[in-house]
């Protein structure tokens, strides 16, 4: 038999344990560098999550905001937020009747009134006001009417509610026309409103 060389076999079982720890090494190394690129890849995909969620937040303020920013110039342009026209609203009335020559014609303006109703609370800094037109008149035909209504509408002197209105016929034969054809009288209201800038901004609070 030959004789054993331990120094050779030491040697031999150094490179192996070297070889197998080296590649435990590599092993080792892959499998944290895997998993720390994995916890990347997650995080990144929460930021991504995250931007998409703020962008899409973003495009509703931005909508938000437009849509609020068109409603507030409409309400500008219709002299919502100013004081009342009541001359104009005097002159549209009278205006529209001579040319449809309703020589009968009667209105009454009341005084302007702070709303309190509990179901109208407005915004913070937002006061709303409410003035009432009574108008009676004869007319030629229904028609009439509603001219003087349209004509009252076009004004930007506030927001026109019809409160009621109420016509009747005062001549027996329709053939036989005439400006007392009908009577109507008709109340209306006028909104209006002022908003005090130094209460804050009430459409981020809403928001």
């Amino acid at each position: 038999m030959g004789t054993l060389n331990y120094s050779l076999l030491k040697t031999r079982i150094i490179l192996c344990v070297s070889v197998l720890v080296a590649c435990l090494l590599l092993l080792f190394l892959s499998f944290s560098h895997v998993s720390k690129q994995e916890r990347l890849l997650h995080l990144t995909q929460l930021d991504v999550n995250n931007a998409k969620q703020e962008i899409a937040q973003l495009n509703n303020l931005v909508s938000l905001f437009e849509n609020y920013s068109t409603g507030y110039k409409k309400y500008v342009t219709k002299g919502f937020l100013q004081e009342e026209k009541r001359l104009s609203w005097i002159e549209s009335l009278e205006n529209t009747a001579n040319r449809l020559g309703l020589n009968n014609l009667q209105y009454q303006i009341e005084v302007r009134k702070t709303l309190s109703n509990d179901e109208l609370t407005p915004s913070p800094g937002i006061t709303l006001f409410v003035s009432t037109l009574k108008l009676e008149s004869g007319l030629v035909h229904e028609g009439d009417l509603i001219n003087l209504i349209n004509e009252l509408y076009k004004l930007d002197s506030g927001l026109l509610v019809v409160d009621s209105c109420k016509i009747e016929r005062t001549t027996i034969n329709p053939n036989q026309a005439s400006n007392h054809n009908f009577q109507a009288s008709c109340s209306t209201l006028w909104y209006t409103a002022t908003y005090d800038e130094r209460s804050g901004n009430f459409v981020e609070d809403e928001i």
